[in-house]
């Protein structure tokens, strides 16, 4: 299970760089005699900087126990899922949640005392 924000967030990242490119090649090639220049290819750097930091990091930061990791995932979700239902009153789906939840933290518990290695790069 993967969060809903992860596609947005890439897509934000990419459009920084991007964004910083634009900038800085704006201002070298057409606002040569900009008062603001430095400003301007500062702020562009720190765009791109902050853009590609970001798509690397995801790179170079691998998860160690994916299990674990989707597991955890699962009872964030599950944990929403009780909230919604008990301002809903829902009182069945509340407790279906809730066994779902405990499962979970099991689950968890069981991947927590497994040792996963951490994939080749």
């Amino acid at each position: 299970m993967t969060a809903s924000y992860a596609p947005t967030r890439n897509y934000v990242d990419k459009v920084l760089a991007l964004a910083g490119v634009a900038i800085v090649v704006l201002e070298i090639y057409i606002l040569v005699e900009s008062p603001y220049h430095v400003l301007l290819l500062a702020f562009g750097v720190l765009l791109i900087y902050v853009g590609t930091w970001r798509l690397v990091g995801r790179l170079l930061h691998r998860r160690m126990n994916i299990v674990l990791r989707d597991e955890i995932d699962t009872f964030i979700t599950l944990a929403r899922d009780l909230y919604t239902h008990r301002t809903a009153s829902d009182s069945a789906r509340l407790h279906s949640t809730k066994a779902a939840l405990r499962e979970s933290v099991e689950r968890i518990i069981a991947a927590a005392s497994k040792y996963q290695d951490q994939p080749e790069r």
